[in-house]
């Protein structure tokens, strides 16, 4: 009896030791998929901490590589929680793709407004025109938005045809990209190559007019 005892006793203690090892790890995110952090952790805790700003434009787009400059559709930045992390004296950089070789046409004038419009200052192109740069002057509060139109993109033929990738941008001024747009940018090539290489699978999903030119047909004897 006195072993029994003993042996439940250990099961206890080591029940008790697993226990505190899986409460330590509650309190951190170290884990994939399927890990149950979200069951676990997400059940007292809302978010990861930190500020939560957004970049939307809305909508996907997709231009063809032989456009020159196409526009851009408005995006918005919204600062849904800043937590203080948009402030007086950051710039607000945002960034065409880092896998493409395209800028933005910096001869075209970009326009800001949104409720955060008096708290930014005059936009400029930087990076070789890769990058639209936007000094902050003041405190971004929670809600605030700033909407930036106007812009356009040159050099669409150095980009991969049919990859999509978003716009990115760096919100704290620390010149680290810290979110990307909700939707991506896509270019595409109306005929990109010859034999084996997709075309006939994607491009003729979205042209189903190209018919064989009709006539006589001559016979030689």
């Amino acid at each position: 009896m006195k072993v029994r005892t003993v042996a439940i006793a250990t099961g206890y203690l080591l029940l008790a030791a697993l226990a505190a090892r899986a409460i330590a790890q509650d309190a951190r995110f170290s884990g994939g998929a399927y890990d149950g952090w979200d069951r676990d952790a997400m059940a007292v805790s809302a978010g990861l901490g930190g500020a939560i700003v957004t970049l939307s434009s809305g909508t996907n787009q997709t231009f063809d590589y032989f456009t020159a400059t196409p526009s851009l559709a408005a995006l918005t930045i919204e600062a849904e929680d800043p937590a203080g992390t948009i402030t007086n004296g950051s710039t607000i950089r945002l960034t065409v793709p880092s896998a493409w070789a395209c800028r933005f046409d910096t001869g075209v004038t970009v326009y800001i407004s949104g409720s955060a419009t008096g708290k930014v200052g005059t936009a400029s192109y930087t990076d070789n025109g890769r990058t639209l740069s936007i000094p902050v002057t003041d405190v971004f509060g929670t809600g605030d938005t700033l909407i930036v139109s106007g812009l356009r993109l040159v050099d669409l033929r150095l980009v991969p045809p049919y990859e999509a990738r978003p716009l990115e941008l760096d919100f704290d001024g620390d010149g680290v990209r810290d979110i990307y747009d909700r939707y991506p940018l896509r270019v595409r090539s109306l005929w990109p190559g010859g034999a084996y290489d997709g075309w006939d699978r994607d491009a003729m999903a979205e042209s189903g007019d190209l018919q064989a030119v009709r006539g006589t047909i001559i016979t030689i004897q």
